[in-house]
């Protein structure tokens, strides 16, 4: 059972001290999904085992991109390789990912979504609105979640938290600013720990140290209040904190192809 805990304006999720039913295994792999920007940033992409079902959190750079030399055109992107490349390491196949679940609609996050056609989709529902309104903005490549726009699989629109298997192992936690539909993820694993990756709530260690709200922000009052919601969490849980573009932050995990459990 999981029981839910209002701590100020941070809910978090508790697992119960008596569980009717064991937690199957649960295992993170940071996949590489490239660089980019002068900096430059990386761009992290996440896999998470639970027992045998299989969630892959955001979908790095769009994939016609792949192997490309850089170029201020395509923002500098370095991406040796794909996502669909990384999984093959772990004899992973795209039809077995169940679930692609993104932090937000941002091409970065997205690009290679619609290589796992048959997985479920779980997004924001305030971002998945902002891509299926009649025109949407074409800078945000609506054509990049065609399968789900196709209605040949399933979308999740996700308000609020999303604890995905119901057992507090894996949940999706919603933190709008950065976008209105914007959510992190808290991942619970049993002897590395609890791990809160960022999505684009933070951008970059700096940031996370100054809470500093970038202009790229549609609503920084809303991101103030996500990073006080997220801190707190990640405080009260004793998480490890990652965040997703920041290149000091890789080593946190164990390296590819070697989990974190």
């Amino acid at each position: 059972m999981v029981r839910t805990i209002l701590l100020g304006a941070a809910l978090l999720l508790t697992t119960a001290s008596a569980v009717s039913t064991p937690t199957p295994k649960v295992e993170l792999w940071r996949l590489d999904c490239g660089s980019f920007g002068p900096k430059p940033l990386v761009n992290s992409c996440y896999l998470i085992r639970h027992g045998d079902r299989l969630v892959l959190w955001d979908a790095g750079f769009p994939g016609e991109w792949i192997g490309l030399p850089p170029s201020p055109e395509r923002r500098s992107v370095v991406a040796p390789t794909s996502l669909t490349s990384e999984l093959a390491r772990l004899g992973i196949a795209p039809d077995r990912i169940d679930i692609v679940a993104v932090s937000h609609l941002h091409w970065d996050h997205i690009g290679q979504a619609a290589s796992f056609p048959g997985a479920r989709l779980l997004i924001g529902k305030e971002d998945w609105d902002a891509v299926t309104v009649p025109q949407p903005d074409p800078r945000l490549q609506p054509h990049r979640f065609s399968p789900w726009m196709e209605e040949r699989s399933a979308v999740d629109r996700i308000t609020g938290d999303r604890d995905v298997f119901g057992d507090g192992s894996v949940v999706i936690v919603a933190t709008p600013g950065h976008t209105a539909g914007h959510h992190s993820l808290l991942v619970r694993l049993r002897h590395f720990g609890p791990v809160m990756l960022s999505g684009d709530l933070y951008s970059s260690a700096e940031q996370y140290r100054a809470k500093h709200v970038s202009k790229d922000n549609s609503d920084p009052v809303r991101t103030l209040e996500s990073f006080q919601r997220f801190d707190a969490m990640a405080k009260a849980l004793k998480a490890t904190v990652i965040i997703q573009h920041e290149p000091g932050d890789v080593a946190k995990l164990p390296a590819f192809p070697t989990a974190a459990d």
